[in-house]
């Protein structure tokens, strides 16, 4: 007889409507279907979700009690011997799922960094499976790490996410390829169909993504689509296949060519669904957090990335904090350093940083602008180990700017360099060629990318020349060790956009004002005779190095002759041969 190798899963989630009896008749009837396993979702709205939120009461309302879920999985476990799974939103629902001895345990994808929860479950010894929808690479891997993924001990990662009902073109089938190229090594990998019930293509997906290597599916389960209850829209109903051709080109939109990149759609549902740190109980100011003092929970109306517990604790709080306070890195110390990246050579402009700009050498005018960013706890001029740029070194040694050398194709590894074993929290990334750089806009940026807890921050809105990018020094780390070619990396932010929804990235607001697609930057002959014009007018106002982006704009707008000058030179591309894939699975 021939081994089944795709497990069915029938999904009770909240079509039982909140009643315990038609939770039994929707076992009993996926049984009778044929499926293979039957899954329940065990929560509690305290776990679940901060009581703000908006969908705190519905989930109060639909969820069981200990006693009446020990009894409902009993009754198939023990009664029909049949295999049952469940999904664990806390420790509270781990503990009925394991005390009624679940064949399986799943964890959603707003918990894959739940650490005490995905410990607790590793431990477990169960089956596990790791929803996956929404969630980026790094998350994906960090759960898998926990729970212990190995060839003899396999997690099943379930792509899919429910978006009521979730359009079939943004099912993206390639993910499943995605996920097995750079995990199918220690984790099998299924499918999660939430395709309107009504739609024919809720059959043909789940036969689709078997072919794209999925060992698992999991399929909606409900007594009544017509009525229309709770968890009813991605229900399979089967209806005739009809219009093929069109079902093959809507199948053919559904397996997207870059699963890296999340649909809209997909993005709403993770910052609906993502939990965030907040805090047990009201907090004082100076409190040091531990991981006692943190839970994760969903949180409403929450613009930021949910912040990674590890840039939270062991830190003081800088100011008073509520009952379950979303934590934003904000809320705690940070370490910030501007790392300066220039040389000598260069094809447009040799020796530009030298260049004098209101009576200082370009780079320490630039150093002298930097030091005006309130936040910045130190600057490092990041250089080549080319005798060409001896003279950059001393003169950066000469300001008191330290310095650090090194190769001159790895543009990263010379600003990994230049923090070796220091405790930095954020880099701001800047080019010798932004001379302009605002301080009050920098500023701005490093308080907006720990609100938001970013791992990359741009301020593209502003002039080019004038603007930061800033860094999270781990992801810098991350990026030099996952690259496959580091090579590229004085195009450093294409490393980002290239794959952006693998980060947590934000775009700083720039007032409409500030909003220019002026060339302001340093690189050609023509820049600097824009540059060196501003600097004089500047300079002649008593204001050498303490102008500002007001200052830039009344400037140039009275005067757009200027731009004139350099209105035809048109920014470097990077190389063609330059790549910026990255090998996600050497986070394993």
């Amino acid at each position: 007889m021939t081994e089944r190798k795709i497990e069915i899963i029938a999904e009770i989630a909240n079509a039982h409507q909140g009643d315990p009896d038609q939770a039994r008749k929707l076992g009993e009837q996926a049984i009778n279907a044929g499926a293979d396993a039957i899954k329940f979702q065990i929560y509690s709205a305290e776990e679940l979700l901060v009581q703000a939120h908006s969908r705190y009461q519905h989930f109060k309302n639909q969820a069981f009690s200990p006693e009446i879920w020990r009894d409902l999985l009993s009754y198939f476990i023990l009664g029909k011997q049949a295999t049952v799974y469940c999904d664990v939103f806390g420790l509270e629902s781990y503990e009925i799922a394991r005390s009624a001895d679940a064949a399986g345990l799943k964890i959603h994808s707003s918990d894959l960094g739940n650490i005490p929860l995905l410990e607790r479950v590793a431990a477990s010894g169960k089956k596990i499976f790791l929803s996956c929808g929404g969630s980026n690479a790094r998350e994906i891997a960090t759960a898998i790490k926990v729970v212990g993924g190995k060839p003899a001990k396999r997690p099943i990662l379930l792509h899919g996410f429910q978006s009521y009902p979730t359009a079939v073109e943004d099912s993206c089938l390639n993910r499943l390829g995605w996920l097995r190229k750079n995990f199918g090594s220690i984790c099998d990998i299924g499918y999660m169909d939430h395709v309107a019930g009504d739609d024919p293509f809720a059959t043909i997906l789940p036969l689709v993504a078997i072919g794209m290597g999925a060992t698992t599916l999991e399929k909606h389960i409900t007594l009544n689509r017509e009525a229309k209850g709770v968890d009813y829209y991605s229900s399979l109903n089967p209806d005739d296949f009809a219009h093929f051709v069109k079902q093959v080109r809507r199948c053919e939109a559904a397996i997207k060519s870059h699963p890296e990149q999340f649909a809209p759609s997909e993005k709403t549902y993770r910052s609906q669904v993502k939990k965030h740190w907040v805090t047990r109980s009201a907090l004082s100011a100076g409190h040091v957090l531990g991981r006692d003092d943190l839970i994760m929970k969903r949180v409403a109306n929450l613009d930021s990335h949910a912040a990674d517990i590890n840039k939270l604790l062991g830190r003081p709080l800088l100011h008073d904090c509520p009952e379950e306070h979303a934590l934003s890195r904000a809320e705690v110390p940070a370490t910030v350093w501007a790392l300066v990246v220039a040389r000598m050579r260069s094809s447009r402009l040799p020796g530009k940083a030298l260049l004098d700009a209101a009576g200082l050498p370009a780079l320490l005018h630039l150093f002298e602008r930097l030091k005006q960013i309130k936040s910045l706890d130190r600057i490092v001029f990041c250089t080549t180990e080319e005798e060409a740029d001896d003279p950059l070194v001393q003169l950066a040694a000469g300001a008191g700017i330290p310095f650090h050398r090194g190769p001159t194709d790895d543009v990263l590894s010379r600003m990994l360099g230049a923090i070796t074993n220091q405790p930095v929290d954020l880099i701001l990334r800047v080019t010798g060629d932004d001379i302009l750089v605002d301080p009050d806009y920098a500023q701005t940026a490093i308080e907006y990318h720990l609100s938001m807890n970013a791992e990359y921050s741009d301020l593209k809105n502003l002039p080019s020349g004038t603007e930061v990018e800033i860094f999270d020094a781990t992801l810098l780390k991350n990026i030099h060790y996952l690259a496959q070619d580091t090579g590229g990396t004085e195009y450093l932010t294409f490393y980002i956009t290239h794959q952006k929804d693998q980060f947590a990235t934000t775009i700083v607001p720039v007032a409409e004002r500030h909003k220019r697609d002026w060339r302001l930057t340093l690189d050609t002959v023509e820049d600097y005779e824009v540059i060196k014009t501003f600097l004089a007018a500047m300079r002649a106002e008593g204001k050498a190095l303490n102008y500002c982006l007001d200052d830039i704009v009344d400037f140039f707008s009275a005067r757009p002759e200027v731009l004139e000058k350099n209105a035809m030179v048109r920014q470097r591309q990077a190389p063609i041969e330059v790549t910026t894939a990255i090998n996600w699975s050497k986070f394993l």
